[in-house]
């Protein structure tokens, strides 16, 4: 069974916090190019700006990192937050969005597994500075998840709402 691990010092936080972020960037440049071919502009903007913005958090981790010697991370340590719970990793594959609303939506919540795991990480580090460090990676990923959320409420989800539709017939007579 997958588990996950939760970093418990500074340098464990980076080697997550860059495969992680390493992961997301790759995951929404596809997910804009995607947008891109399908010509839906304002989500393929949503996805641009999560890529310019996963990068820019890169080169801070690297600024953040320097001098320090991170541990080899492997993808099955961090790649749930991306596909599915660890319960049932063995027995899905990863996620592919069916919608522009489906992309936003497993976006929004890889984000929040990130934040979660950067909370974690911060219930568990022993140093100040490790403490301060997880929340402010959490912080970081709850701003993103604050602006997928906001891209959520604009994006239509194009599934047939049944409930809407039995409720509308209740109201017309067909007789």
């Amino acid at each position: 069974m997958v588990q996950q691990l939760i970093p418990a010092s500074a340098a464990e936080l980076f080697a997550h916090a860059f495969a992680i972020e390493r992961e997301a960037l790759l995951r929404y440049h596809e997910l804009a190019d995607w947008m891109q071919d399908l010509g839906i502009e304002r989500v393929e903007s949503v996805f641009r700006k999560l890529e310019q913005s996963e990068r820019a958090h890169l080169r801070a981790l690297e600024r953040g990192a320097a001098g320090l010697e991170l541990p080899e991370v492997s993808p099955w340590q961090y790649a749930w937050y991306f596909t599915s719970p660890p319960a049932t990793m063995e027995l899905t594959f990863p996620l592919m969005p069916q919608t522009p609303c489906d992309a936003l939506a497993l976006a929004c919540v890889a984000e929040r597994r990130a934040e979660e795991l950067f909370l974690a990480a911060a219930s568990t580090i022993g140093d100040a500075d490790g403490i301060k460090l997880a929340v402010e990676m959490a912080l970081e990923e709850h701003q993103r998840v604050i602006e997928i959320e906001n891209a959520l409420r604009h994006e239509p989800d194009p599934r047939l709402d049944w409930e809407s539709v039995f409720a509308a017939g209740e109201r017309d007579t067909y007789i």
